[in-house]
């Protein structure tokens, strides 16, 4: 799962090819992307730059894509425009991911505060008895009233913190109301299961203390495997 790339003079194209480099060595499944490609506030040319770069990421099964805030907030319309084009978009949409006789199903969700969508219409036509993850760049999606049942919410945007105090595992800076959702494997208010990545960039000012820069590998494994 790739989430905050923030690309932009913090975080330049060097770099993100490494981190791309450094994902298709793992040779993943299923590539998700959470959001928040890019840093700037109303500027085009970090999102189309950085569009060219992220095809480049390659899954075995697919690479799914869906917006963050700070997508929006460079160019509403074209952030959207960018994820159509590049056919790997799972906004508004699932697809399946097939495991012999069992189905994966993956869903996206717009961003909380930008775009918001409802959950229920993307999941109403899909099994409630096969696992089902919903792709949503903030935490905060999966608190939203829905009544189809989801497996796995993926998200982002919190950064971990990005400064988190040492032995208490605490944040003071969550840009989210839900104070619980900073980082790793979480319960909504739902009760469902929410996994948040500390992503790779930096909001606000270029510093991450306690709080490294990651890109978390999730495995899903069957109950039976268990």
């Amino acid at each position: 799962m790739v989430s905050d790339l923030h690309y932009g003079f913090l975080n330049p194209e060097f770099w993100i090819r490494h981190v791309i480099e450094e994902i298709n060595e793992k040779n993943p499944d299923l590539i998700v992307g959470i959001g928040d490609y890019v840093k700037k506030r109303n500027f085009d040319e970090e999102l189309i730059h950085v569009w060219k770069l992220i095809p480049l990421l390659k899954g075995k099964d697919a690479e799914v894509f869906v917006n963050g805030n700070h997508d929006h907030w460079a160019n509403h319309l074209l952030s959207l425009r960018l994820l159509e084009k590049s056919k790997k978009s799972i906004r508004n949409r699932t697809i399946k991911i097939h495991r012999g006789n069992e189905k994966i199903i993956v869903g996206g969700l717009g961003d909380f505060w930008e775009d918001h969508i409802p959950i229920d219409p993307i999941f109403k036509k899909t099994d409630p008895k096969q696992y089902r993850i919903a792709i949503a760049h903030n935490p905060e999606s999966a608190d939203t009233p829905h009544t189809e049942s989801i497996d796995l919410f993926i998200a982002g945007h919190t950064h971990g913190g990005q400064v988190r105090i040492p032995f208490l595992h605490l944040s003071p800076i969550l840009p989210v109301q839900n104070k619980t959702y900073d980082l790793g494997m979480k319960k909504s208010m739902l009760g469902e299961s929410v996994f948040i990545s500390g992503g790779i960039g930096w909001s606000i000012l270029p510093i991450r203390f306690n709080c490294p820069a990651e890109v978390p590998i999730l495995i899903l494994r069957h109950k039976k495997e268990k």
